[in-house]
């Protein structure tokens, strides 16, 4: 912290009347033993191994140093909660938000996996908000992803559809051989579940390059049923024939020595009389046809 920033800290502290700080340390103190006699009777024995007192005052020094979520987070995810922030270290105030806002289950399960903690600290409450809504599922795809599955993630509202998109989103998964995934992903976050099922569902068709294409360019009409996946694979398949034909004429033409094609039209006549004189012998009259 700047110099600067502390000597503000303390003018605004000084300005206050001298009874405030006394008032603020006390209130610190009581919201710290209600909420630890909230955590016993809600976690028991988990709870029980400091004892009351002994909780409150962990609480009341994790407060002033990380702030008034502490108290939430604590009523929230209990001795764990409190043990998270206690050794999230230079983290400690982001885990206590964390937990505040989440709870017990999911937020516990983001703010234990440094991994996860990383993803928070990198992309913030966002990251939060879809690794907790996913259990920690969408994970592998954020850390990989970034933003765009960030906000793919936030427009799925399954969790079917939020475990469909973590395994399309994996290495080497159906995303990865489909292509465009940035665009993929802004589909999805437009579209949301509709958008997800669809995909889901033709992953295989949409792995062909002009299928994908077309459904990118305008993907409302196959999403709600009104164009088929199909026709993009079909028609092209059934133009197969004549554009080989159109190119294999191509092709011959040009392979084609134009100039042993003219001779040869040249010379076809007298080639034609030579082998008729060889055939009736010189000086003998050739037939005539009309004979």
């Amino acid at each position: 912290m700047s110099k600067k920033l502390w000597a503000s800290i303390l003018a605004a502290l000084a300005s206050l009347p001298a009874a405030t700080l006394p008032a603020i340390a006390g209130g610190r103190t009581k919201a710290a033993e209600e909420a630890a006699e909230f955590v016993m009777r809600k976690f028991g024995r988990e709870a029980a191994r400091d004892g009351t007192a002994a909780l409150a005052r962990r609480i009341e020094q994790a407060a002033i140093a990380h702030g008034d979520d502490v108290f939430k987070a604590v009523r929230m995810a209990g001795p764990r909660g409190l043990h998270l922030i206690e050794e999230a270290g230079a983290h400690s105030k982001q885990v206590a938000r964390l937990l505040a806002a989440y709870g017990e289950h999911g937020a516990v399960l983001v703010a234990s996996k440094p991994r996860a903690m990383q993803l928070v600290l990198r992309h913030g409450d966002d990251a939060a908000a879809v690794l907790v809504k996913s259990r920690g599922v969408a994970l592998p795809a954020v850390e990989s992803l970034g933003k765009p599955a960030i906000r793919a993630f936030q427009a799925v509202g399954s969790p079917q559809n939020a475990r469909r998109l973590a395994m399309m989103a994996a290495d080497g998964g159906e995303l990865a051989r489909i292509g465009r995934t940035a665009e993929v992903l802004a589909v999805i976050e437009k579209f949301g579940d509709k958008a997800m099922e669809f995909i889901w569902t033709h992953k295989g068709a949409l792995a062909v390059t002009a299928t994908l294409a077309a459904f990118l360019a305008e993907p409302e009409p196959f999403i709600n049923g009104a164009r088929e996946i199909t026709q993009t694979v079909v028609k092209p398949i059934a133009d197969v024939p004549a554009i080989a034909a159109r190119e294999g004429a191509a092709e011959v033409a040009r392979n084609t020595n134009w100039t042993l094609v003219f001779l040869a039209t040249i010379a076809a006549p007298a080639l034609l009389a030579a082998a008729r004189w060889r055939l009736f012998g010189r000086g003998r009259p050739v037939p005539c046809k009309d004979a």
